[in-house]
């Protein structure tokens, strides 16, 4: 149903209950042992977000058409996709915000340009895809992707022995991903991450925490996940958030008991399009490890995550990423049988 030890890194995420979670195959779902919550699992991807039935009602169209594009539109998939979105009631449909490049899936971009001073400089800059991997520490053992989209990220982030779990949004990101590398996914809101305390050895999030709504949650949620040793590696072209604070990010950090061992500016994100149309930015690369002073304290925001977002972070108004909405995630669990 999905992969061999996932699930015991996973926790229920309806109402900040953090629950354990156990399997039932045969209705193709995940049950919270501690409240009544349900999750459903297509195509052996669990839709682990705060409120799956919304979620599915949503964006019904967008699921049905991913797990047909990955052949797994079968009846039961679709009844239960059904029975999620109907239990929310009428929704407006939305569609994923799925903004990735054809190039974005290639190894490296290529710096099609007719300035040969630029196409010589972008050929010789730092591979940042390269350089956010080796920044994940090698004894890493179950590293977590956060925001996986079409980026191929995570066979950067492959090793021998490693388990790599890619989350996202969307589900078509994450089945695309799976079916071009050896992850295991889930579907994902950031701003609620559905992992045990002390369940993996780092988290990867690149060029997605400026764009959450709540990114205070994801960092403590996430420093809450990580090991004694675990790593969290980020890239964002706006450390400030949004707010034009530099120390934004550092700080959220330091509060969720994170130190930061290392921030490298200037690492090139390059977006192609076609060869006359490109972006650019400049992100920088941070890794924070656990400050075992301040651990108790990351700990306890953890626990919490989803219970109080702060909305006046995130969303950095000088990119675009064509997120799509999200269906509203009211925090009560939803029952399925």
């Amino acid at each position: 149903m999905i992969a061999r030890g996932l699930l015991a890194r996973l926790a229920c995420v309806a109402g900040g209950c953090g629950g354990a979670l156990r399997a039932d195959p045969r209705r193709g779902l995940l049950r919270c042992r501690r409240c009544p919550a349900v999750y459903p699992v297509l195509a052996g991807v669990p839709i682990l977000v705060p409120s799956p039935a919304e979620y599915l009602a949503g964006y019904r169209d967008a699921v049905l058409a991913s797990l047909a594009e990955a052949g797994a539109a079968t009846g039961p998939t679709v009844a239960l996709v059904d029975a999620f979105a109907a239990a929310a009631g009428p929704r407006e449909p939305l569609a994923f915000g799925d903004d990735w490049t054809a190039h974005e899936r290639a190894p490296r971009p290529p710096a099609a340009t007719d300035d040969a001073a630029i196409a010589a400089w972008l050929a010789a800059a730092p591979d940042p895809a390269a350089l956010i991997a080796a920044a994940v520490p090698a004894r890493a053992r179950v590293v977590v992707e956060c925001g996986c989209g079409g980026n191929l990220l995570a066979a950067r982030l492959a090793a021998p022995r490693r388990q790599v779990i890619v989350t996202d949004l969307s589900l078509r990101a994450v089945l695309r991903t799976v079916a071009a590398t050896d992850a295991v996914g889930l579907v994902v809101d950031a701003d609620a991450l559905p992992l045990a305390i002390g369940a993996v050895d780092a988290i990867v999030a690149a060029n997605l925490i400026d764009l959450l709504a709540a990114p205070a949650d994801f960092v403590a949620a996430a420093a809450a996940a990580l090991t004694a040793a675990g790593a969290l590696v980020l890239a964002t072209p706006d450390p400030g958030l949004g707010a034009d604070d530099p120390a934004a990010l550092a700080d959220l950090l330091a509060d969720a008991g994170l130190t930061t061992e290392l921030r490298a500016r200037g690492l090139p994100w390059l977006r192609a399009h076609s060869p006359r149309h490109y972006q650019l930015y400049f992100s920088d690369l941070v890794i924070a490890t656990i400050n075992d002073r301040d651990r108790s304290r990351g700990r306890a925001r953890g626990r919490g995550r989803g219970r109080g977002h702060d909305r006046g972070r995130g969303r950095s108004p000088g990119r675009a990423r064509g997120r799509a909405p999200r269906p509203s995630c009211a925090p009560r669990p939803c029952r399925a049988s």
